[in-house]
């Protein structure tokens, strides 16, 4: 048992580190411009601080894939979360569901970081 958690531990950090952000001038651009952001945490995280113009559309809440499910497809979307692992597993869900323009932009604070307008 104890040598399976040593390579179940380096999974979770490799699984991890693929949740991190996409390129993040390429995201910047993308919320600067027309792409619609998505903020995947929970209405209480929401409401400490946001990316200005975001919508709250919580990964937890279980009407999350039929809130996505009525978004238009046919525009860009940024999505982001506290570190960006919830965002990278909304991205799949909503790629699932039809939407190709999909990127994760990973953790709010560090999109503070980059200069995005954020609320607080």
């Amino acid at each position: 048992m104890r040598l399976l958690l040593a390579p179940l531990l380096l999974l979770g950090l490799v699984l991890a580190l693929g949740a991190c952000a996409d390129d993040t001038s390429e995201v910047q651009r993308l919320i600067e411009g027309d792409a619609t952001v998505v903020d995947v945490r929970t209405p209480e995280e929401y409401a400490a601080g946001h990316v200005e113009g975001a919508i709250n559309i919580d990964l937890s809440a279980d009407d999350f894939r039929e809130r996505v499910d009525e978004l238009p497809r046919d525009t860009y979307y940024v999505l982001y979360c506290a570190s960006g692992a919830r965002a990278a597993r909304a991205v799949a869900v909503m790629r699932s569901l039809g939407f190709g323009s999909v990127v994760n932009a990973g953790g709010y604070d560090a999109l503070a970081e980059l200069g995005v307008t954020t609320t607080r």
